[in-house]
Formats: structure tokens, C-alpha cells, sequence
């Protein structure tokens, strides 16, 4: 499995059905909030999913739908934080000020539920970034620097 969306997690995990295969790892990719206010991040996502799925192709890959109705926006939401929370991975691309105040839900959700929170962006000294980000990369270059360091066999070999 290489990627869920996450409608289709939901209706999997409501039905009680399990996956047939189960991924190594779930990596969520913050953005929920931005795609209700701007419109679904699709460049941003399609950069992190290709460097996830590069160094990661058995992981479990949960992106923000990309449509919802109006009314269904604050529930629809609640679920993200949900499905955030119970990620191994949560990553937040976050160039500006104001896309890290649209991520601070998803990404509290994911410090909280234990997730590893990665967060990419050159705003270190934000209160956000810095209150829930386990990682704070500048780049997405170093963000594949990151995964790749994450996978090498000697280290899994160690966390075994």
C-alpha cells in the first residue's frame, strides 16, 4: 500500500476491515486547513508524497481530501486530527507564517498522539513550529536527507 486517501481509511477502519497489507510506517501530510481556505495543496503534497514514497514505498501515505461539503467542514476536519494523531509520521511544509497557524491543529494532534511531527520551514523561531515539531527541516532537499537517514539498515537494524 502506497497510498491511502483518506476517505478511503475511514470507510476501511469503520467497516473493521483491515488493510491486506499493513505499512511499515503512515506518514500524514498536514493541510486540511489550507485546502478548506485556499484550495488543496496539491504542488506541495505531490513533492512530499514523491520524496516519501523515494525513500518509503511501503509506507502508508494519508493526504487531506480534496473536496467537502461546506456544512461537513468542522467534522471533516475533527477526523484529519484524528487520522494525524494516530500517524507515525506527521509532515508539515510550511513556508510562510500563516500556512504554520493553518497547520497548529494537525500538527498538536500528531505531538499528542505521538507521531513524529516533522515540520519544513524557515521559521524555527516560531512558536508553533517549536511547541510541536519533534523535526524542523529547512528544505525538502534535507526533508530526503532526513527519510533517507531514517531508512538505512543500519538504523533499523538498531531500533529492532
Amino acid at each position: 500500500m502506497t497510498e491511502l486517501e483518506f476517505a478511503e481509511y475511514r470507510l476501511m477502519m469503520r467497516a473493521g476491515a483491515r488493510p491486506t497489507r499493513v505499512p511499515v510506517a503512515s506518514y500524514y501530510l498536514v493541510g486540511f486547513v489550507q485546502g478548506v481556505r485556499r484550495g488543496w495543496p496539491t504542488a506541495d503534497h505531490e513533492a512530499l508524497a514523491g520524496t516519501i514514497r523515494e525513500h518509503d514505498p511501503a509506507a502508508g501515505l494519508h493526504r487531506p481530501v480534496t473536496s467537502c461539503e461546506a456544512h461537513g467542514q468542522a467534522a471533516e476536519l475533527h477526523r484529519h486530527i484524528e487520522l494525524a494523531a494516530a500517524s507515525t509520521t506527521c509532515v508539515a511544509w510550511l513556508p510562510d507564517r500563516e500556512r504554520i497557524s493553518e497547520a497548529a491543529a494537525e500538527m498538536q494532534a500528531a505531538h499528542r498522539g505521538g507521531s513524529t511531527v516533522v515540520a519544513i520551514t524557515g521559521h524555527r523561531d516560531d512558536l508553533l513550529v517549536r511547541a510541536f515539531a519533534s523535526v524542523i527541516l529547512p528544505d525538502l532537499p534535507a526533508f530526503g536527507g532526513w527519510l533517507a537517514e531514517q531508512h538505512r539498515p543500519a538504523r533499523r537494524a538498531r531500533a529492532a
